[in-house]
């Protein structure tokens, strides 16, 4: 299948008459929008910007009209002569080769001028309507023929309430050239610097007062490109077009496939408007090439307002209102292919920034006090094919885009470099360093590229969002470890060692000298409790040793590259519980609990008077255990009893004895010993693992020659047990496993 499908809604005889609209009136105006500034005492300079085409002669009279509240037929209340503001601007020419220019009207396609008149006024309070009207505006394929009319709102009324409207950039261009069958974004992004919420919406322009244009149908008849569908399949052709044009439908677009082989259906593109990015993002799918500059062929007249509210005396009032106008002006690019959106990527670990580049903008959030290297990357399809086209991109930014307060505010966001502008790849970087007073602030940042094609320039514009947050990048972890806990609970009577993490770069930027350092951070650790120890609250690191539920709380602060308000805080909650039971160790007969202090000893799970201290020296065999008891915060806590350890070097076996046990593992816990050599009377004795006695039996005159005796372990858990042999003179023991 073609790259493109021609698809015929009707037929095309009735196009002609897009081809036949009739040439403009002298003046060729095109467009314009109204703004002001507070000059402060009520008083106000008022700016129009006009945009001309260059078969016209420029305007120089202009009046503005200021009417204080009624309707369009009310009277001025007062007007000033729009004066007119240095020379007329005008844009690059669409080809290096062909130096266009409203002098030197080289080239095919038109040249335009931008000029901008100005006024002082003084306003007293009240609800004024500042516009200005000129005959005529030229006739193009979306609107009729009419006047041109713009204006401006703006309610003053109250004590000290001034208002500053939405300004462009100076560097927008409103009159864009788009490709046809490309896709293609354009922004309409102004800068508002009174910090009023701001509504973006699609409108039609004025031809009067409360008038606007009047849109023209949509031909009849005309032909109208699909764009690549992929292998040949069946083309379900049932696209029923709008009727007439409108703000949300201002040209002629394209139409996509939608489905699978073998059928596909064709569904009309429509225009993409992102409230807030700020942009629109359309893909022409008609061009005429019956054209000429002064025609009003291809040319399409879009205009978005934008309306500012403002809490004044606790009531969200309409503040003020703006309009701006866009020609839009659909041309053959000669299989030049627009620049692609740049493309915008995160340089710097742990910076917390998020990135998303979408259709038709880039979303970055970034967090206050955290430093962030972004790189941009400006390319160009034809570019990156082989063999390469070598076409060079200029990429154009906000003049005063690292100064102004408000986008990088002079290094109190951050600031932009661009490296290889005019050449095949520029390539820019975005050091972010926003300070804590930055945070929740929103910053666009308008981003024009465009190649060096001829017979026109490929042009693509993006709008970079930039979200500035808040956050808490602290955190507290156990020592040796990454891990950040909220809440740990400790044993009674043992220590913690806590580390602080400083979660943010471990680099700084010094936009004074545009170098990069380490970020190095200050410690400094508190406690709702206790268990801190005051020489280690400035280190990183800390050892805690509470005696009630304590908070520990930390603040981690960078210690260069910011002012105040860049401390984060954070904090854990050291519960405690019982004390773990203490581990008994020995080193021959000298046995050791892992407690300091609070310990009780004891023998065959009976008790060993004044055996407190940390060690004891074993007189005899037997099991060993400890217990440990704990007063903190006036209550007293005991430890659960030791595992046994078990000395079987004091046992004293009687000589010419023996001693059998069977069976050994038992599987139902009853047992045959069977004693030889024993002349005295025999006590036998089973311990548990605790000491504890759960069998005992006596053999009192057992018979040289062997005595058998039974023990029944049945009721007991499965598991080890001593088995203990005495009589007055020794003392055998023997382990028994209980299946």
């Amino acid at each position: 299948m073609k790259a493109f499908l021609l698809l015929v809604l009707r037929t095309i005889v009735a196009w002609a008459l897009l081809g036949g609209l009739p040439t403009a009136q002298a003046s060729h105006m095109l467009g314009g929008e109204m703004t002001y500034r507070s000059l402060g005492n009520n008083q106000y300079r008022v700016r129009f910007r006009l945009y001309q085409d260059c078969s016209g002669a420029p305007t120089t009279a202009l009046t503005l009209e200021c009417r204080n509240g009624g309707g369009c037929n009310t009277a001025a209340t007062l007007t000033a002569p729009l004066l007119q503001q240095g020379i007329a601007f005008e844009p690059a020419a669409l080809c290096v080769s062909v130096p266009t220019s409203c002098q030197n009207p080289a080239s095919a396609y038109a040249a335009f001028r931008f000029v901008n008149y100005e006024a002082t006024v003084t306003l007293a309070p009240g609800q004024w309507t500042l516009s200005t009207y000129q005959n005529s505006r030229p006739p193009l394929v979306n609107v009729v023929a009419g006047d041109l009319y713009a204006e401006a709102y703006l309610d003053n009324r109250g004590s000290g309430v001034a208002n500053n409207s939405p300004q462009f950039d100076a560097d927008d261009i409103p009159v864009q050239y788009i490709n046809w069958r490309q896709r293609t974004t354009f922004s309409f992004s102004a800068l508002e610097a009174d910090g009023d919420s701001v509504v973006y919406s699609l409108a039609a322009p004025m031809q009067a007062c409360n008038t606007p244009v009047v849109y023209n149908s949509t031909p009849s008849q005309y032909v109208i490109a699909c764009f690549p569908t992929g292998l040949p399949c069946f083309i379900n052709q049932s696209v029923v077009p709008p009727s007439v044009f409108s703000p949300a439908n201002p040209m002629l677009l394209g139409c996509d496939t939608v489905g699978t082989c073998p059928t596909k259906t064709l569904v009309l593109r429509t225009q993409h408007f992102n409230h807030e990015a700020r942009t629109i993002t359309v893909q022409p799918g008609y061009y005429n090439a019956s054209t000429s500059p002064s025609s009003g062929n291809n040319k399409y007249l879009q205009a978005v307002r934008i309306d500012e509210y403002r809490y004044v005396n606790g009531v969200r009032r309409l503040i003020g209102r703006v309009y701006h106008e866009m020609v839009l002006i659909v041309t053959d690019g000669g299989g030049n292919t627009v620049p692609n959106p740049v493309q915008v990527a995160n340089q710097t670990t742990n910076s917390g920034a998020r990135i998303i580049n979408a259709l038709d903008t880039t979303r970055v959030e970034v967090e206050a006090c955290s430093y962030s290297r972004l790189a941009l990357d400006f390319t160009d399809p034809d570019n990156l094919r082989m063999p390469s086209v070598g076409q060079l991109l200029t990429v154009t930014v906000p003049a005063d885009l690292n100064t102004n307060p408000l986008l990088l505010d002079a290094g109190d966001v951050g600031t932009f470099s661009l490296s290889g502008n005019g050449t095949a790849r520029p390539r820019g970087t975005l050091y972010l360093q926003p300070s804590a007073s930055a945070a929740g602030r929103t910053i666009r940042i308008n981003v024009r590229v465009e190649d060096n094609a001829c017979p026109v320039k490929g042009r693509q514009n993006r709008v970079i969002v930039i979200k500035i947050r808040k956050s808490l990048r602290a955190a507290i972890a156990l020592a040796g470890t990454l891990a950040p806990v909220r809440t740990y609970s400790l044993p009674i009577g043992s220590t913690l060692d806590l580390r602080g993490l400083a979660m943010r770069p471990d680099s700084l930027r010094r936009f004074a000298s545009g170098t990069t350092v380490a970020q190095t951070y200050n410690y400094q650790w508190q406690v709702r409790g206790n268990g801190l120890n005051p020489a280690q609250a400035t280190s990183g690191s800390i050892t805690v040793a509470p005696t009630v539920p304590s908070r520990y709380l930390l603040a981690v602060t960078p210690a260069g590259g910011f002012s105040g308000g860049c401390g984060d805080t954070t904090s854990v909650l050291v519960t405690l519980m019982m004390p773990l039971a203490p581990v008994v160790t020995a080193s021959g007969t000298v046995l050791r609990s892992s407690y300091a202090t609070g310990n009780q000893w004891y023998l065959n799970g009976q008790l060993i008077p004044g055996a407190t201290g940390q060690t004891i020296t074993a007189t005899g065999g037997g099991t060993y255990t400890v217990m440990v008891t704990i007063v903190a915060g006036g209550v007293t806590y005991t430890s659960p009893m030791s595992s046994p350890l078990t000395l079987l070097s004091a046992a004293r076996p009687l000589p010419g004895s023996s001693l059998s046990v069977a069976p050994n593992p038992t599987p139902d816990g009853r047992l045959q010993l069977t004693l030889t050599g024993y002349t005295q009377p025999v006590s036998l004795s089973v311990l548990d693992a605790l000491g504890r006695r759960v069998a005992d039996a006596t053999v009192p005159a057992p018979n040289p020659q062997g005595s058998t005796q039974e023990l029944d372990l049945s009721r007991c858990e499965a598991g080890l047990y001593l088995l203990q042999v005495r009589t007055a003179t020794s003392l055998e023991i023997r382990r028994i496993v209980r299946q």
